[in-house]
């Protein structure tokens, strides 16, 4: 599962969105802090890719701030 929130807004309401439902168009490991990512398409978002991150809550976080 992707959380997708936007942490600017303090009453952001988080989506879930299935890794079945995304095209995930790359994988790689940040060179900074070794946190692996994703960069995904999904329908619901039709201006590009988005970035998610492995959090340490054990799931991919899409922060769109």
């Amino acid at each position: 599962m992707i959380r997708i929130f936007n942490a600017a807004y303090r009453n952001s309401e988080d989506r879930w969105i299935s890794l079945d439902d995304v095209n995930i168009v790359t994988q790689g490991i940040c060179p900074v802090f070794s946190t692996p990512y994703i960069l995904f398409e999904h329908k619901d978002f039709p201006l590009g890719a988005l970035k998610a991150e492995f959090g340490t809550a054990g799931h991919w976080e899409c922060n769109l701030d």
